[in-house]
């Protein structure tokens, strides 16, 4: 019988090990999640130049940089190619800064305070290029001290790689980039092409040249921060979990476990506890039947006790109240005395 019931128990308690390992397994995994989505990595481009006078105000700064051969405002061209990367790095989950987005100027100290405010970790400013000498050709970059070599160099490589295709030659780097040399962060200039070349003017009027030259320097960008693609990869598996459709949700992780519905663990948790129980009450049913027999022993105990306080308090409750009405109460007249005048001792008892 013994033998049995061991069994019994383990039977009871099998499938509570198996239930709870694999909730605590789930459990585990749900609380390894990030409580929020991977914040995205935040970049600043700066479309240079921009700006323009009106009537109302003809005193307002502007720039318009250089002009084209063909009449192009660089000012037009920077923004343009500067939003076309926006828009490629977007794509990749990057924050993207702006400096400006329309027409408009703003001095050096404004757009790198622009820039320090939002946290970027890179800084990429956009700009043509032009010469006295109509021959002068090629793209380049140019970065504000040694510090920014290496993202300048980056920059560089990856922007020649996608242009040099357009036949735009390299044409190096260097250091003399004055409007972000007080900036904490890597920082570089791209010189995409010579507006005084009638030839690379040409292709800086044209929808493809532009795209190349921003899928170029998105290129370097992400060449140079490897973690730009990491961070997308881990926001996207974050909403993916959380059946966010691109926007953050607020829920912790913990609330609920990825892929279950809204599964709870409290109903869980208390069945378990419950078969738990019942798995130890099998196991040990000798020693909890002697501890029931001193509980129910002493609850009865206890019952008997508060009866006969009860008792004891409505005597009181008599003896009190007939001490404030001044009676004696008539005694009962006992049997022999009944016999004794011939009658009953019912005979007193009012019908």
């Amino acid at each position: 019988m013994r033998h049995r019931a061991r069994h019994l128990h383990v039977l009871a308690l099998a499938p509570v090990a198996a239930i709870l390992a694999a909730v605590l397994g789930l459990t585990n995994g749900a609380l390894a999640a990030p409580a929020k989505a991977p914040s995205p990595i935040v970049v600043t481009i700066d479309p240079a130049f921009g700006g323009q006078p009106t009537q109302a105000h003809p005193n307002t700064p502007f720039d318009p940089g250089a002009i084209g051969t063909n009449g192009l405002l660089e000012k037009d061209v920077d923004l343009d190619i500067a939003n076309r990367l926006a828009a490629l790095l977007r794509a990749d989950l990057v924050d993207v800064v702006m400096t400006r987005t329309g027409d408009t100027y703003a001095p050096a100290a404004r757009r790198r305070q622009i820039s320090a405010s939002h946290h970027a970790v890179l800084v990429v400013s956009v700009a043509a290029d032009a010469s006295a000498d109509a021959t002068a050709a090629g793209s380049a970059v140019t970065y504000p001290d040694a510090s920014s070599r290496g993202f300048a160099q980056t920059l560089g490589d990856a922007l020649s790689a996608e242009i040099g295709r357009d036949g735009v030659p390299d044409s190096g780097i260097a250091e003399g980039d004055a409007g972000w040399l007080h900036t904490a962060v890597p920082a570089a200039t791209v010189e995409v092409a010579y507006l005084s070349n009638p030839t690379e003017a040409a292709l800086l009027a044209t929808s493809g040249f532009r795209q190349d030259a921003a899928a170029g320097v998105r290129n370097g960008i992400e060449a140079y921060m490897p973690s730009i693609i990491a961070r997308r990869d881990a926001i996207r598996a974050w909403r993916q979990s959380h059946h966010d459709g691109g926007t953050a949700s607020l829920t912790p992780a913990s609330a609920q476990l990825p892929g279950a519905n809204g599964f709870q663990f409290g109903p869980v948790i208390a069945w378990l506890i419950g078969i738990a129980l019942t798995g130890l009450i099998l196991l040990f049913r000798e020693q909890v039947a002697r501890v029931l027999v001193v509980v129910i022993a002493l609850v009865i105990r206890a019952f008997g006790g508060l009866a006969w306080l009860r008792r004891a308090m409505v005597r009181r409750r008599r003896r009190r109240q007939r001490e404030r009405t001044g009676r004696v109460p008539t005694p009962m007249p006992t049997q022999a005395s009944a016999r004794s005048r011939g009658a009953s001792i019912y005979d007193d008892i009012p019908l």
